[in-house]
């Protein structure tokens, strides 16, 4: 079809659908094309022509833990589920951050940049690809076919590849940090995105943002050195093969407890213990299924806890949480026992929806990184470590049970993220622990983006801010203006319908609409699409009552008091439905025969940017 009837047609969908003119949220171009071609749907559901493409993945790599060399063979089954015919395949090869001269949104240390990837050899089916049919550049590697790829066809992809591990502290999301201890992620050429908003996924990895793959299935076979442990995403194939007696004994006791099991444990370490049947090399086999990504850690001389706890209390079924960290991390000790009890307490609560996995491992490395059934997190000592795990392990749900692009749209996953360790922490902890963001510090500065712009296109401190402080805001005034049995009825449609797929913004915002039973693009527009900021007023006190103001441009919950001049109080709350109508002030009655003496808003969990309007007190 012509561009120009393409176009013609689209826009007389868009206006039967009422998306022009009188629709109040912008639709770029590209994505309202998605639900003209029907694979999404207006109702917030997948369209009757949704699909998804998948692959399958077969990896042998072994560490070089001296030379802090990665080097491995992937084999790579991938099926095009489009309707269209593709005539090259990308690949992801996020290591070549570390490339000379490539995009990076931080500054790496010096000795860890390299020549990037080696790819010695790549094959499509049984043919050898020459260097002409190859082009890498920008962390992706680009297969131009012999034979385009038709619908409902696959192809097998081998490459032969090696890479070198960054050494630095400072390497966001993954390090060799002394000569045993590694967690590596990003790490093996992997299928990018095809999808029916973009085509090929072509933003590249700078460091910044984040995750954005297909569901696939790994079976990946990692060899090292005889006195190395391994932890990584899915399950553990060949336990028996690789532990000596008494530690087997120990690992398959925790996979049935609800106790903290010590499996290595300092005391082992004391008497030096052999945890290994091998004393040279062995290899770990491990399996996962329906996953968007594969990570893995290592280590000679880390202490391993885990425990199960119970994810889905209408079966029974359990996930196995385990920590592995270093003795001299003392706030890890407790780790797992929090890991456990946050899965339990996410599938149950907030956001209510059992844990996918069947398995969950924090690993005590740098900083704090998300991946399937894996977390690369630091020491949080002498802080509770309760925050930073909730916050990782949250992420099983967005963006990996829900396959988020966090390329385009981080507050679809981040700003989840940030939202249950507030609500989830403070339940584990008994007390106010949970992170808030610190959004009105940035609210209405040129930092503050809407985040409906795409995250590619923003650097710090504005992709923070878009991602994680007003995203994590605009979810708590969701939260209060639903209430818990409505957000939850929401939440768990949404995942109901995506989970396992592709979420594009308006799939979640038509899902929540219509399982709430009320168009909220009244509150989607200002906090997710426009420009502006969260202000709240105690405009005055007249004979009608307390005036709140919103002086803002975003609907907020009001929280406040009124102390009376006989010494007693009242409290108020009203969720941000009282600004659905666009009135610009509330009234809030005061107690008959009462005289007011000082009004107050205020609460933690309500960003308001200007605080000094936020009282009033009688003259």
């Amino acid at each position: 079809m012509p561009a120009y009837q393409f176009l013609l047609a689209l826009a007389l969908f868009l206006q039967s659908q009422g998306m022009l003119s009188a629709q109040e949220l912008y639709m770029p171009r590209n994505i309202a094309a998605a639900y003209a071609k029907q694979t999404r749907s207006m109702d917030g559901k997948p369209g009757v022509k949704y699909w998804q493409n998948q692959a399958k993945y077969r990896i042998e790599v072994s560490l070089d833990l001296p030379g802090r060399q990665i080097n491995g063979q992937v084999d790579i089954q991938y099926i095009n589920n489009s309707p269209d015919t593709l005539k090259m395949i990308r690949l992801k090869l996020a290591h070549d951050l570390w490339r000379k001269n490539g995009q990076r949104a931080y500054d790496l240390a010096a000795e860890d940049i390299t020549d990037g990837v080696e790819i010695r050899n790549v094959i499509i089916d049984t043919l050898p690809l020459d260097k002409k049919q190859i082009q890498q550049s920008n962390t992706f590697l680009d297969l131009k076919l012999d034979q385009a790829l038709a619908p409902g066809k696959s192809l097998q992809i081998w490459v032969d590849w090696s890479h070198t591990q960054p050494a630095d502290k400072r390497a966001p999301r993954e390090c060799a940090y002394d000569s045993t201890t590694w967690f590596v992620a990003y790490w093996y050429p992997e299928v990018a995105v095809y999808d029916d908003v973009h085509g090929w996924a072509d933003a590249p990895y700078t460091g910044l943002q984040e995750m954005y793959h297909d569901f696939s299935d790994y079976e990946v076979n990692i060899s090292v050195p005889g006195n190395v442990m391994v932890w990584a995403t899915g399950t553990w194939n060949n336990a028996k093969e690789i532990l000596q007696p008494e530690y087997l004994k120990r690992y398959e006791a925790a996979q049935n407890s609800a106790e903290v099991v010590r499996i290595f444990s300092p005391e082992d370490y004391a008497k030096k213990a052999t945890f290994f049947k091998g004393r040279t090399m062995h290899t770990f086999q491990y399996q996962a299924k329906g996953v968007p990504d594969f990570a893995f850690a290592c280590s000679g001389h880390y202490l391993w806890d885990a425990t199960t706890t119970v994810v889905d209390p209408s079966n029974g079924r359990k996930a196995l949480v385990a920590a592995a960290y270093d003795a001299d991390s003392k706030d890890f000790y407790e780790v797992c026992r929090v890991g456990a009890d946050g899965l339990a307490l996410m599938s149950t609560w907030l956001p209510g929806y059992p844990y996918p996995y069947p398995a969950m491992t924090v690993f005590n490395g740098s900083g704090g990184m998300e991946f399937p059934m894996m977390c690369n997190d630091g020491s949080t000592h002498p802080r509770s470590p309760i925050g930073l795990t909730v916050h990782e392990t949250a992420h099983t749900y967005f963006p990996f049970m829900m396959g988020i692009n966090e390329q385009y749209y981080a507050w679809m996953d981040e700003g989840w993220a940030a939202f249950f360790d507030v609500l989830v922490t403070d339940s584990l902890a008994g007390k106010s622990q949970g992170r808030l963001r610190n959004y009105p510090d940035f609210a209405g500065t040129d930092a503050d983006m809407p985040p409906m712009t795409p995250s590619r296109h923003l650097s710090n401190p504005a992709y923070r801010v878009a991602s994680y402080n007003r995203a994590q805001a605009a979810y708590m005034n969701l939260y209060q203006l639903l209430g818990q049995d409505r957000f939850h009825q929401c939440m768990v449609e949404y995942m109901n319908r995506w989970k396992g797929k592709h979420p594009q913004p308006f799939d979640f915002f038509h899902t929540w609409n219509a399982t709430a039973g009320q168009n909220l693009d009244w509150f989607w527009k200002p906090w997710f699409f426009n420009w502006g900021f969260p202000d709240l007023a105690v405009a005055g006190v007249d004979k009608r009552g307390v005036v709140i103001a919103n002086r803002g441009t975003m609907p907020s919950t009001v929280v406040g008091v009124i102390e009376y001049s006989d010494g007693s109080k009242e409290n108020f709350r009203r969720t941000a439905e009282v600004w659905k109508s666009g009135n610009k002030e509330i009234l809030i009655p005061v107690t008959k025969g009462k005289t007011v003496r000082q009004v107050s808003l205020g609460d933690p969990q309500v960003s308001d940017t200007i605080s000094e309007n936020n009282s009033w007190i009688s003259k």
